[in-house]
């Protein structure tokens, strides 16, 4: 399957913040187009069947009782009409593997889901068209014939196959979300919550490395949606259809927390994957600062801890030269957390504070803070030690800091 070896680690790379305009086959789109396939496939299955992202056999295998389907996806958005050329290595892969295990049991049949512009509905191949297929002069393409096993039974083979014209991208969202809608969800959930985290199960399962970690049973998959009560905001919160409704639920469910005046609050940031992270980043915790904790009241400054080889100290450096002191937790040249989390001295009129911030590396606190923070934000960091049941985790993965300034109020649009 050439999915198998070729989309997963291009997925992780795009995770990782790779470019993917370079590296990747598909474009987001066609990334997107791919998980709401997926999706789709889930949501419509019965009873009893198993669903395999990445599957052993294609991009999804759909098990149920007495034979597979294995469906492979195709998105052309930049072609305008069909051909039958675009979709010979689909077809060639599908009769390859057919050609291997046609007296399998249960039968494998083969759906090649594709996306044309210009095409709707299914159809099947017919044997000619099969035969103009197997006369490719394309080189790869031959590589690919020379290992289908001779004597292979063209007919059967026919008979087991569909190539399906699937929808637009937007149409195919649209489709998902009424599918959604039908299985019991809160209608104002499913476009802000329910939905994204979706998503992002279906990118989370198809990075997994063996077959049955990316085995999913539609009717969990479902229930656990049916948990979900916070926002989700991930790399590919920005494509989907109801970006604007999952950013105004991630905001109203920020600002009473973000409203309250003795909050600790703490970040850990990688900015390894966030566009212009060194260029922005001043900018970006002065405004926090100067909006949340800025008065009297606000007495515990939030704490900045960064992932990874940054320099730190140069950040320090340009932060005190933008007017904002920072606790860096250094005694002479040894680290001291207790130093990191002390209270600064506060004058009540006219307001000062000793250091509006607490900043630091992650990999040199160690130590539990002495009270754990009321809120934790971990940016592009999948998990942390202070990652607790008792704290207020917000999880980001964002490519730029602009989508964190419109999430904590900020800024007033997205950009």
């Amino acid at each position: 399957m050439d999915c198998l070896t070729q989309m997963r680690p291009q997925i992780i790379l795009a995770e990782k913040g790779g470019d993917v305009a370079r590296t990747a086959e598909y474009s987001i789109k066609g990334y997107l187009y791919q998980f709401l396939r997926y999706l789709s496939e889930i949501l419509a299955a019965g009873t009893g069947t198993k669903v395999t992202i990445e599957g052993a056999i294609e991009d999804i295998d759909v098990a149920t009782a007495g034979f597979t389907t294995a469906v492979q996806c195709k998105y052309h958005e930049q072609a305008d009409k069909f051909t039958l050329g675009k979709i010979y290595k689909p077809i060639l892969l599908m009769l390859e593997h057919f050609s291997k295990n046609a007296s399998q049991t249960p039968k494998v049949y083969y759906r090649l889901f594709c996306h044309f512009p210009d095409q709707s509905g299914s159809r099947t191949l017919s044997k000619l068209e099969l035969e103009t297929v197997l006369g490719t002069g394309s080189d790869p393409l031959k590589a690919i014939i020379r290992r289908i096993v001779a004597g292979v039974d063209h007919e059967e083979f026919l008979k087991r196959l569909t190539i399906e014209f699937g929808q637009s991208t937007d149409a195919l969202q649209q489709k998902v979300l009424d599918e959604l809608r039908g299985k019991g969800f809160s209608a104002e959930d499913v476009e802000a919550v329910i939905y994204p985290h979706a998503i992002q199960r279906i990118v989370d399962l198809a990075t997994q490395a063996s077959v049955a970690d990316r085995t999913v049973d539609p009717s969990a998959f479902l229930g656990a949606l049916h948990d979900v009560r916070k926002v989700t905001f991930t790399r590919w919160t920005r494509e989907l259809a109801t970006r604007a409704q999952i950013f105004k639920r991630l905001r109203e469910d920020l600002k009473p927390s973000l409203g309250q005046n003795s909050r600790g609050r703490t970040f850990v940031l990688a900015p390894a994957a966030i566009e212009k992270f060194d260029e922005d980043i001043v900018r970006f915790i002065k405004k926090f600062v100067e909006r949340y904790c800025c008065k009297y009241l606000h007495s515990n400054p939030p704490l900045f801890m960064v992932v990874g080889e940054y320099d730190v100290s140069g950040l320090e450096t340009r932060l005190h030269d933008a007017g904002l002191r920072c606790a860096n937790g250094l005694v002479g040249t040894a680290f001291r957390a207790n130093d990191l989390f002390r209270r600064p001295m506060v004058k009540k009129s006219p307001f000062a504070i000793e250091f509006s911030l607490r900043l630091a590396s992650r990999d040199i606190v160690k130590e539990e803070p002495p009270k754990r923070p009321d809120e934790l934000f971990l940016v592009n960091v999948a998990d942390d030690p202070w990652a607790h049941h008792d704290v207020d985790v917000h999880r980001f993965e964002i490519e730029r800091l602009s989508d964190l300034e419109y999430a904590l109020q900020l800024r007033t649009t997205y950009a």
